[in-house]
């Protein structure tokens, strides 16, 4: 098995990572199949087609927010009739109301409208499109990464469900997935060729802040998808009416409105009532 800095070095060209992911995939090939994880993006659609390669039994899967760009929504039904839908038990919305807006150290959205849905699933050997490239978060979870669960059916540890997760593009750079995507021919979203880096939910605790790239990036979100972003606002005021009606409140935003609120959280500000 190769390191991500290993597959950097000169030398290493498209074939050498393709075949390298294939063994790998081969290699931890459970009885029962993966579970490939689906999201419409390039690295998804990346290793679900070298789990096709490689020959190996898999189903793949995608865990429908119902905050993602509508956009690749379509496309997933258009271009992936195969993959299986998986649905939270709530919506964001509905999250907001009960958890309070999310925050970049308090992503409650990620686990409960993408993990959730499929954590007792029966396959519970994981394909994932991580790569270490793009964060140093993702860089520190490895090429297997295993996740033991409180509670669920399935295989276990002590009691625990256990879920194993590989990642078979780890090492790969951007360039690679591209040169990959072109050379097999596959489709992908427009909002690719459009400018777009990310193709992730519209409303999301990264994109939160007051640095230009952030401020930026949040426009250009609100202004194509104005419809979302008022659900959203709608709600996090919701919220801070509610909590303000209790009695005292924690804060560090300056102002006295739900507006002051909306503003200091799209700033980034840990706004907790």
């Amino acid at each position: 098995m190769i390191s991500a800095r290993q597959a950097s070095l000169p030398g290493f060209d498209l074939g050498d990572y393709i075949r390298e992911s294939i063994d790998f995939l081969c290699q931890y090939e459970p009885p029962e199949g993966y579970f490939v994880g689906f999201s419409g993006g390039k690295d998804s659609i990346t290793a679900l087609q070298l789990c096709k390669l490689a020959g190996v039994k898999h189903q793949a899967f995608y865990s429908c927010t119902r905050i993602d760009p509508p956009e690749v929504v379509r496309f997933i039904k258009r271009e992936y009739p195969q993959v299986t839908w998986l649905y939270p038990k709530i919506t964001m919305l509905e999250g907001i109301r009960k958890h309070g807006p999310p925050f970049r150290s308090r992503r409650w959205c990620c686990d409960h409208l993408k993990k959730f849905p499929s954590k007792n699933h029966p396959l519970t050997n994981r394909v994932m499109g991580i790569r270490a490239e793009e964060s140093s978060g993702r860089a520190e979870r490895g090429r297997i990464a295993v996740r033991v669960l409180k509670k669920g059916r399935g295989k276990n540890q002590n009691g625990r469900r256990v879920l194993t997760h590989y990642h078979p593009i780890f090492a790969w750079p951007e360039w690679a997935v591209w040169e990959f995507i072109e050379s097999q021919n596959l489709v992908y979203p427009a909002m690719y060729d459009e400018g777009f880096h990310r193709i992730g939910c519209i409303v999301c605790p990264y994109i939160l802040g007051k640095s230009p790239g952030q401020v930026l990036n949040r426009s250009i979100s609100m202004q194509r998808w104005p419809g979302m972003w008022k659900a959203f606002e709608h709600a996090v005021k919701w919220y801070w009416k509610v909590t303000s009606a209790k009695g005292p409140r924690r804060k560090s935003y300056e102002g006295e409105t739900a507006e002051d609120y909306w503003q200091s959280y799209l700033n980034g500000f840990e706004v907790k009532q």
